[in-house]
């Protein structure tokens, strides 16, 4: 009965998300930024701290206060154009840097290894991965953690898939055999690897300034089969108006083995990028607790 009324509720959400003007996508976004500024008190709570941790400025300085709305703000206006471009039959967004984009990964695919691409929770990652599928012709394969709602699960899996994702949720007995089976068969492998590690165990490097524990999973890859590695991002630059940013974190002839540094290399082009879009971000995450010392700084 709960699990037919969640459905019903998402259903009716998604209906009003593809009924909904393009003009009034602002507007709503704005009337959410109000109201999370005003009653989110345990997401402001965390922007708080983490610009406070990242930046050094206090919860009641100017900065951090027009910060909370501008990020409340982008996290919803991303979310709904991101949702009506996939759920519209024609492109409602412009895309820039799209050929050269896909220019780079023909010259780089050629190695036969696969490809592992990393990004973070950082402008549109749902729109990474549609752009990865129609740059390399290839089907995308994500790794993402299930919903503590299984039917909002559903629902991500099915958009995903009428944009050429697969999704390899990490929850899966058969994840390691299938990742493995993706860059054997020179496809591509993606990981949003922004977020606390399973179990949070992992090495310990530099992300935003901050000692930060990271996911070894696609470092780890990297070295044992040789894939080439490239961060990319989906960013935000006007109304309706996307550029795609990239970076080679790991050439395909480099064949590097530390899986610490290949870490750290990984964590710095994330760093790079929010740096550029820092409200593009998810700053109400609990990212770090207490500091912890660098492990083998690179």
């Amino acid at each position: 009965m709960r699990s037919a009324g969640i459905k019903a509720l998402l259903r009716l959400l998604l209906g009003l998300i593809k009924a909904l003007p393009r003009r009034f996508v602002p507007v709503l976004a704005s009337v959410y930024a109000w109201i999370a500024y005003r009653f989110a008190g345990r997401d402001r709570g965390l922007i708080e701290r983490n610009v406070e941790l990242v930046y050094k400025l206090p919860s009641q300085s100017i900065f951090s206060k027009t910060f909370q709305r501008q990020v409340f703000r982008t996290q919803a206006i991303i979310a709904l154009e991101t949702f009506k471009h996939q759920f519209s039959k024609r492109e409602l967004i412009r895309f820039e840097g799209r050929e050269r984009f896909k220019a780079a990964m023909e010259k780089i695919s050629a190695s036969g290894n696969g490809l592992i691409f990393v990004t973070a929770h950082h402008g549109s990652w749902e729109l990474v991965a549609n752009e990865i599928a129609r740059a390399t012709g290839k089907t995308f394969v994500a790794l993402a953690k299930p919903s503590k709602l299984p039917e909002f699960t559903d629902v991500l899996t099915k958009l995903r898939g009428k944009a050429d994702t697969r999704v390899l949720y990490t929850d899966s007995k058969n994840l390691l055999r299938d990742m493995i089976k993706t860059l054997k068969e020179n496809g591509n492998l993606g990981f949003v690897m922004d977020q606390k590690p399973e179990g949070r165990v992992g090495p310990i490097v530099e992300f935003l300034g901050q000692p930060t524990e990271f996911v070894t999973g696609p470092a780890k890859l990297a070295a044992r089969h040789g894939s080439p590695v490239v961060a990319i991002f989906c960013m935000r630059t006007g109304p309706w108006e996307y550029r795609i940013e990239f970076e080679t974190v790991v050439g395909p002839d480099q064949n590097l083995q530390d899986e610490q540094f290949l870490t750290q290399k990984m964590a710095t082009a994330i760093t790079r990028s929010i740096q550029i879009y820092p409200e593009q971000w998810i700053w109400n995450y609990k990212r770090w607790r207490s500091p912890a010392p660098l492990s083998n700084p690179v």
